[in-house]
């Protein structure tokens, strides 16, 4: 069985998946994790859910305040703005994984 959005998942790992990485495996079936990129990547917020639909409140870093983030998956069509403090709450449907990457 073919595993839906790898066409998208491994470029989106070639080009986000750089810098420190924080992990969010605080729920049994919702985690998450973020990597905050280096100077010549952006970062990336990932979250994964095999149940209800699920957030996760991440820390992307300080130089993400006030950027958008949007889910280049499209399981999720609204953007999430990154607080003063390089937090935001990144969201997943149900069942399903999002990879939040900078909105253009």
């Amino acid at each position: 069985m073919p595993v839906e959005g790898l066409e998208l998942l491994i470029p989106a790992r070639d080009q986000h998946a750089y810098g420190v990485q924080r992990d969010y495996f605080d729920h049994a079936n919702c985690i998450g994790w973020t990597r905050e990129g280096d100077d010549a990547h952006t970062g990336c917020a990932v979250v994964i859910s095999n149940g209800e639909e699920g957030n996760k409140h991440m820390e992307i870093g300080k130089r993400y305040a006030g950027k958008r983030f949007k889910d280049i998956l499209g399981k999720r069509e609204e953007e999430i703005e990154v607080d003063e403090e390089g937090w935001a709450d990144f969201l997943c449907a149900a069942g399903s994984v999002s990879v939040w990457t900078l909105a253009e």
